[in-house]
């Protein structure tokens, strides 16, 4: 009996989704595949089921707000510029 490891590397991963190593990484930068698990180049394949069960409608709750998500997701915001907001927010900048 053979299981498939849960971390992949890119290429596995691309491979994984149907979809070339190049459409991945754009996937990844764009936010509609998780990124890599911090200190390593492998993802985890339930966090890639999740992210394609969100991205196909899969998972979405009936009290989840569309338009907030929707902002998320489609803001063009980096996480670092994320994490400066919300920490000037707490700090009370502007």
């Amino acid at each position: 009996m053979t299981t498939e490891p849960r971390l992949m590397g890119r290429k596995d991963a691309a491979a994984y989704c149907g979809i070339a190593e190049s459409t991945f990484s754009l996937w990844v930068a764009a936010h509609k595949m998780p990124p890599c698990i911090p200190g390593t180049r492998k993802w985890d394949r339930r966090a890639i089921d999740a992210k394609l069960d969100e991205i196909s409608g899969l998972d979405i709750a009936p009290n989840v707000d569309r338009y907030t998500k929707w902002m998320r997701e489609n803001s063009g915001e980096t996480d670092l510029q994320k994490w400066r907001r919300e920490r000037d927010a707490k700090r009370g900048k502007k």
